[in-house]
């Protein structure tokens, strides 16, 4: 408990909640001051409202994209972390998967969008597969800094004193490399996110983006900005609790003891 309140940090949510309020006060007011409609630019009462009113709406496409995102977001762990021990321990392999997976890394996956909606239609696949792309290479290079950037000295130390191979890999270079995993996930997670919800804002049927484009289609801006509160949410609680796990498991990490 101690830990966990160290990472809350009182005065630091402090400051956070009243710089938030004080930037919603002036939204608030700005708004009506400006004359700006409704359908442009609501206040944060209008979309505070709609969020309270349509949240039994918006429960199951949250679950949708949250499902989608999770999914995604798991194969890009297993995946990245695999691709990162072939490039670790088969060092040729190095020159093949980095530029590989960089060149890809490069393509706008809003432009093979469409081609995934062809490939698998209407369900939650393409969701799946964009959010794993958009989340793959930060897992992939940060798994390979963490199992590779380790001192040589530590390693033949470990040798010297008898250790195999995967002796080595599960109490050095794992231990080293977890750190590096979810500062990983702390990107890769709000990325897997944009990935769902772009499928479903080009095909889907179901989910958060799809709600949104509904609400856009309706010139229900409020609605729009209550999703989008509602994802955000979910983002901050998602990467809230990873920063908790970090906490708790990695407090030797010398950037924790300050």
């Amino acid at each position: 408990m101690e830990r966990i309140a160290k990472v809350l940090n009182l005065r630091r949510l402090l400051v956070l909640i009243i710089g938030l309020i004080a930037g919603l006060v002036f939204w608030e007011y700005g708004v009506v001051w400006a004359n700006i409609p409704d359908y442009i630019l609501p206040a944060p009462s209008q979309f505070f409202n709609r969020f309270y009113e349509t949240l039994p709406l918006q429960v199951e496409p949250l679950g949708i994209t949250a499902t989608t995102t999770l999914l995604g977001l798991a194969l890009a762990v297993i995946l990245g972390v695999l691709l990162a021990l072939l490039v670790v321990y088969v060092r040729p392999l190095k020159f093949l998967i980095l530029p590989f997976l960089a060149a890809f890394n490069g393509i706008p996956k809003v432009a093979i969008a469409p081609l995934f909606v062809i490939w698998f239609g209407l369900g939650d696949e393409p969701k799946i597969l964009l959010a794993f792309l958009m989340a793959l290479f930060p897992i992939f290079v940060n798994a390979v800094t963490g199992l590779n950037e380790i001192e040589p000295d530590m390693i033949n130390l470990a040798r010297l004193f008898g250790g195999s191979e995967f002796r080595i890999f599960r109490k050095v270079r794992l231990i080293h490399a977890l750190p590096h995993l979810t500062d990983a996930l702390k990107v890769a997670f709000p990325l897997a996110l944009v990935g769902s919800v772009v499928g479903e804002f080009i095909g889907g049927n179901r989910g958060v983006g799809y709600l949104i484009l509904s609400a856009q289609f309706n010139l229900d801006t409020p609605l729009v900005f209550a999703c989008l509160l509602a994802i955000t949410i979910f983002t901050s609680a998602g990467i809230g609790f990873v920063v908790i796990i970090e906490e708790l498991a990695f407090a030797w990490r010398p950037s924790r003891r300050q």
